[in-house]
């Protein structure tokens, strides 16, 4: 094995140099495959830095780094990258600053303290990415500058499945210059540079790092073997002479390495490092000219082409700015290339490239070079040159006089960090002086469009006929949007991406912006509302909750005792643990969705250089069954049959995870007895393809009620899926022990996860123990189906090694089950006044390969009616059988889909009735003494007033009036308002919960370990609030250990949102125990302090442990109730779809808070959670295999922190303590999430004003998730509606 650090044996060419956290290390060019995550992680074993999709696209992976300026080594370049995407021989003499080398949990740096401060970390996987992020722009912004809006648009390339965004704002904002309370970081940062400590303050001594050598592991001869060649030559006629050697063979060209984040081509034959060639790099300007280097980033692009364009001549380029700062985020800008994305675009000429756009509208010449000499080539010349023996060299841009306008647009799936639906840029040379009332085009313009298909660049038919014309001629317009829709034909091979009629349209769309513009005042004002872009202001956020300092800490809102050390990169995960001589784990995953098995041919992958063991259904020992025995058999392996494309048939164990990877993709897997596969509910009635029956709600004769009714509907509703998308991937380590295994992973449910690994082994569950310290996010999607942790401990088992399974985002994505789509019918009438008389839902739900969580649906019953009473019901529900993966538990699930089936019933009945929709629906709101659906009788029915004080305090009758004149004054800019209410009830029955507690008598400290999972919501913090406060003690004395099988057995999964107060009901259980104890010898000494009394309780034999099974049993099965309203309002860009939540506003019962920064916590990422839901995560499959196209970060888009509302408030009901919750408490992390649906029928709103427009304001049915594509097509434009005045 190559050691790591050797400068006595390596030469100067056979290792790079780098500086981490300080330190400083040499790194053999044999880590060629090697990433710096990986070397970060695995070989340095610094684990605060996280890894989740490694395409670049979640940010858990960001560092900042600082290297010499390639133009002048003296001077140093600081930035923010994705180490996911940097290779580390890349890196050599930067220095490189992680999580680790910020701060720590004893003297943290102020960007930590400030998300700590702020609540703005809950499962904490993806902070220190975020801290990267924040650390990185203060060290590009020394001098103060900084403000607000520059932080916000800084933050466009971190995900947070968790939060909800808005705290980690709010905690970044305080270091800008134009925040009213800002951060004094400025005198740190000052400190710093004058040689003093960032932490102490004090002169660095240098310690923060460690003056210790660090734990450096070697690289595997097996990957030294599979290592390609690296080269880095430092002039250009080096580089020829490699290109001639290299010959034909896949070589990667180096520069940002961020292509491999939208394409892989691997296998490598060699890599060629460019960074070293200084000619490559570099800005001049001419009067008439701007030259730029090929290895320029996107983001010194940008800064080139906004400097430039205040030079006359230049003005256009702050356009082609604007367009290429859209590309991806920032990070990744630091570091692509604009040669390597054209070079990426040659390639890949469907690639939907930002800057070949810009490049194209601004009319770049691209510079060729090789042996022969160099070469100018325009944009459509280049993407068609065969670059084989060619580098790009460099790019020209010319001048262009006063008279020319131009305009860039991207259309994407959301706010940013996605690629183009279509991507668009306009040039035109016009005269408005020759001609009153007339714009003429004075020759042909250019309209560049990217995303139509691989060779489509630009419109040229219909800028042959605008040359000469008068724009601002109506007809003329017509003509070149009829010419422009036939001349623009769309790919449609790629079933991932937006249809044919939506790209049409879009194109059309964005000329006739474009058309606007220059036309100016001889439009209507009214359809001027259609030029440019969306515009959002600086985002903001309200928060209002109840506390009683009388009852402190219980009700305090304090930060979650987690949250330093996650902010600090020291919290530890499961998919962290790395040992010496562990092995890993990978699965090789079906591709066909609905195929009999033939063949599992493993040769090849175990002919792959360190491979350990291949596995298939035959080697397991026990039962092939990750689920119960009582229910339907969900295989490990699968066996004989696929059942769904990304199934998984084989575990490859080998040395190294990159290793496993890369030969699961070598096991062949032959098929036979082929069929299509069913992948949608209407599919599935199509074939009759359902599971046995599920029971329904009958209640009178619904049917005849309709029959008889003054007002009458019917309908029907899609909802597609949602994948959890937790930031830290399914993960599991297993060590063999002698009589058994220890597993450490992140799951919900230790004793399901315990039962089906036994199962699977064969063995008892008392030979196995599960421990979960924290786990990186979860919102259901672990501990249920247990493919990661049986694989883990399976292959451990057989091996009998310690075995590390940490699922990719791809295979995490196209394995694991995910919210149920369903498709609903419905028919519902209402007497003359409005009121329910009858409702009748057939409701088919996607259940996947398996009903083993038909729970889902038998939940929703007790919410089928959500808070409106009528007499008569009749619900049927079908549960699909399909060919996606076993579709299970996602936050909320079932209640969301209830709530919105019904909520879309009320506004249907108000469309019909013209009645504004809350009117409606507040006729039909339950009162208290009312009969409902389930039979029981409503009480503490307390929505009317929460309605109340939710329409007053988000100013709800004047926001009506000011949209409609919004909507009356914009011809394609509308907006939309919604309130949606909720009734959720608690139920307790199966919540089985351990809890211990044990008072050390040395010094009094107490530690408690309970039955639930710590995953992002708080159940720690809100445990230890509540031990403080029955003990009367400081909450320093508490620590929460981590959740083990062996002491907390049998209990029930943290789900449901009832853990946290069913977990601190049994620890309330143990402390009153303990008082009861502690109180006879407290009485003999009252004055003592809390560590003497606990000494002499153990001087007297005092038992200071306790323990506590609760188990509640109700005569009611709902325990209470909660209640809730959220209004949404919406604007729409009609022409693009593209919107945004302008003002989102709940009011949520939440009892008496116990944790006011946790429940608020919980409110906000509930509500981003379900906004992603219904608007940006499409689910999409290729019909004829049933593969997920839409298994990373590149195509399944959750909400960023520009996605959230602009305005958002949350509030929790004042005065409200829960007679029958545990200390006056109600449960909070799922009902906010069904109120989500209101941002559906805001935009439905939005889109009927627009409708209103050309008299078709009907109802229409609808499919979420409400894409920016289904917005723009419900909006039913065609080109005749393209004009300049009514």
């Amino acid at each position: 094995m190559t050691p790591p650090t050797s400068s006595n044996v390596l030469g100067v060419d056979d290792k790079i140099t780098v500086t981490i956290n300080g330190l400083r290390y040499e790194v053999p060019i044999t880590f060629s495959e090697i990433s710096l995550n990986q070397y970060i992680r695995e070989y340095l074993q610094l684990t605060g830095t996280k890894v989740t999709c490694r395409e670049g696209g979640c940010g858990v992976c960001t560092v900042h780094v600082a290297h010499p300026d390639p133009l002048n080594p003296q001077q140093m370049i600081q930035k923010s990258i994705n180490s996911c995407l940097c290779p580390i021989l890349t890196c050599d003499k930067w220095e490189i600053t992680t999580v680790e080398g910020v701060g720590n949990q004893n003297h943290p740096h102020p960007i930590q303290s400030a998300l700590v401060d702020h609540y703005g970390t809950q499962c904490g996987y993806c902070t220190p990415g975020w801290v990267m992020n924040m650390y990185s722009i203060l060290q590009n912004n020394p001098g103060g500058s900084l403000t607000q809006q520059d932080v916000e648009n800084a933050c466009d390339g971190n995900i947070c499945r968790c939060t909800g965004y808005r705290p980690i704002l709010d905690a970044f904002k305080t270091f800008a210059s134009d925040h009213p309370n800002k951060c004094a970081i400025a005198d740190i940062e000052d400190a710093v540079n004058k040689g003093l400590c960032k932490k102490t303050g004090k002169v660095c001594s240098g310690s923060c790092h460690g003056n210790s050598t660090p734990y450096i592991k070697a690289l595997s001869s097996a990957a030294e073997s599979l290592a390609p060649p690296w080269y880095r030559p430092t002039t250009l006629p080096e580089l020829y002479q490699l290109i001639k050697t290299l010959g034909k063979q896949n070589v990667y060209y180096v520069v940002g390495h961020t292509g491999k984040g939208v394409y892989n081509d691997a296998p490598y034959d060699a890599y060629v490092d460019m960074k070293g060639i200084a000619e490559l790099y570099g800005t001049t300007a001419t009067a008439d000219l701007l030259t730029v280097g090929a290895n320029t980033t996107l983001t010194d692009l940008i800064t080139a082409f906004k400097k430039q364009s205040t030079t006359p001549g230049f003005q256009h380029l702050a356009s082609l700015a604007a367009l290429i700062s859209r590309t991806a985020h920032h990070s990744i800008r630091n570091s692509g290339s604009w040669g390597g994305n054209l070079a990426m675009k040659n390639r890949h000429k469907e690639f939907p490239s930002d800057s070949f756009v810009a490049f194209t509208v601004g009319g770049a010449k691209i510079i060729l070079g090789s042996t022969s000499g160099v070469k100018s080539y325009t944009m459509q010349e280049f993407l068609t040159a065969d670059l084989t023996g060619l580098i790009i060299l460099k790019a020209e841009f010319p001048t262009f006089d006063a008279d020319f306008v131009f305009r860039t647009f991207k259309i994407m799936p959301r706010s940013g960090n996605a690629h183009a639906y279509v991507n668009a840029g306009f040039r035109a040379k016009i005269d408005k002086k020759s001609h009153a009332g007339m714009v003429v085009i004075t020759e042909a313009p250019v309209l560049t469009f990217g995303n139509i298909n691989s060779h489509f660049v630009q419109a040229d038919k219909t800028a042959a006929y605008l040359q000469g014309k008068n724009i601002a001629d109506p007809a003329v317009l017509q003509q070149a949007l009829n010419t422009l829709n036939t001349e623009i034909i769309p790919s449609e091979d790629d079933p991932s991406e937006a249809s044919s009629s939506y790209k049409k349209s879009l194109s059309c769309s964005l000329f006739y912006k474009f058309a606007l513009e220059l036309v100016g005042d001889l439009a209507d004002v009214r359809y001027r509302s259609a030029v440019g872009s969306l515009v959002r202001p600086l985002s903001s956020g309200k928060q209002s909750y109840p506390t009683k300092p009388e009852n402190w800490p219980l009700t305090k809102p304090m930060p979650k005792l987690e949250s330093t050390v996650q902010c600090t990169g020291e919290a530890k995960y499961s998919s962290d643990i790395q040992q010496e001589g562990m092995l890993h784990a990978a699965f090789t995953l079906t591709t066909m969705g609905n195929a009999a098995i033939y063949e599992i041919d493993i040769k090849p992958a175990m002919a792959f250089p360190g491979v350990t063991r291949v596995l298939i259904h035959s080697d397991i020992p026990g039962v092939n069954n990750v689920y119960r025995l009582d229910n339907d058999a969900e295989e490990v392996l699968a066996s004989k049959r696929s059942l769904y494309a990304g199934q998984p048939i084989a575990i490859v164990i080998a040395i190294s995870q990159d290793i496993a990877e890369k030969a699961a993709k070598l096991v062949k897997v032959s098929y036979f007895d082929v069929k299509t596969p069913i992948l949608t509910c209407k599919e599935a009635i199509k074939s009759q393809s359902f599971y046995s029956a599920v029971p329904g709600v009958t209640v009178g004769d619904a049917a005849a009620a309709i029959a008889g009714a003054a007002n009458k509907i019917e309908g029907e509703i899609e909802l597609g899926s949602q994948n959890h998308f937790h930031m830290e991937t399914e993960g599991a380590v297993a060590y063999p022990t002698e009589d058994g295994l220890n597993l450490e992973d992140g799951s919900q449910w230790l004793d399901q996860t315990q039962a089906s690994v036994a199962q699977v082994l064969g063995i008892g569950m008392n030979k196995i123990n599960v421990t979960v310290k924290r786990s990186g996010g979860a919102f259901g999607g672990k501990g249920i189906h247990n493919y990661v942790i049986c694989a883990a401990a399976l292959s451990a088992y057989l091996v009998r090694r310690p075995v590390k399974m940490h699922l990719s985002l791809w295979d995490n994505l196209r394995i694991k089950g995910r919210r149920l789509a369903y498709y609903v019918k419905y028919r519902a009438g209402t007497d003359a006044a409005g009121k329910l008389v009858g409702i009748i839902l057939d409701i088919y739900a996607n259940m996947g390969c398996s009903n083993n969580d038909v729970l889902i649906l038998l939940f929703a019953a007790g919410i089928w009616d959500n808070v409106y009473r009528s007499q008569n019901w009749k619900i049927n529900v079908t549960a699909c059988r399909t060919n996606c993966p076993a579709s299970t538990f996602v936050r909320a699930p079932g209640s969301t889909e209830a709530v919105f089936f019904m909520e879309n019933v009320m506004e249907h009945l108000a469309k019909t009735l013209q009645k504004p929709s809350l009117e409606i629906k507040r006729l039909n709101y339950y009162k208290n003494g009312d009969k409902m659906m389930s039979g029981a009788v409503a009480k503490d029915f307390t929505l009317e007033n929460i309605t109340d004080q939710l329409l007053t305090s988000s100013e709800y009758t004047a926001r009506v009036k000011s949209i409609a004149d919004f909507n009356q004054a914009n011809r394609w800019r509308k907006r939309g308002l919604d309130v949606v209410p909720i009734r959720f009830p608690c139920y307790w029955l199966g919540g089985n919960f351990n809890c211990l507690i044990a008072i050390f008598h040395g010094d009094g400290t107490i530690a408690v370990t309970h039955g639930g999972v710590e995953m992002g919501q708080g159940i720690n913090t809100k445990v230890a609030q509540v031990v403080a406060f029955e003990l009367g003690v400081d909450m320093k004395y508490i620590i929460i250990q981590p959740t083990q099988a062996i002491t907390n057995a049998n209990a029930r999964g943290t789900n449901g949102s009832v853990g946290s107060e069913l977990v601190c009901l049994a620890a309330i259980d143990c402390c009153r125990q303990l008082k009861n104890r502690i109180d006879v010898v407290r009485q003999k000494s009252p004055k003592k302090s809390w560590e003497g009394i606990i000494a002499e309780c153990f001087t007297t034999g005092v038992d200071l442990s306790a323990r506590s099974w609760v188990n509640p049993f109700t005569p009611d099965p709902v325990v209470y109730t909660t209640y809730g309203a959220m209004c949404t309002e919406v604007e729409l860009d009609v022409l693009t779809g593209e919107s945004q939540i302008t003002r989102l506003d709940i009011l949520y019962d939440c009892g008496e808070s116990m944790s006011p920064f946790v429940d608020i916590g919980q409110v906000e990422g509930a509500i981003v959670m379900g906004l992603g839901y219904f608007t940006t995560e499409n689910q999409i499959y290729d019909a004829k295999t049933g593969e997920n196209l839409s298994y990373g970060t590149w195509k399944y888009k959750p909400p960023m922190a520009k996605d959230i509302p602009i305005d958002f408030r949350i509030a929790l009901l004042q005065n409200a303590p829960n007679p029958t919750g545990v200390l006056r408490s109600k449960f909070v992390a799922e009902p906010p999430l069904c109120m989500t649906s209101s941002v559906v029928f805001a935009l439905r709103d939005a889109i009927a004003a627009n409708l209103a427009e050309s008299k078709k304001d009907t109802w229409f049915p609808i499919v979420t998730p409400m894409t920016v594509e289904r917005n723009q097509q419900y909006c039913q434009l065609d080109i005749s509606q393209l004009r300049y005045k009514d």
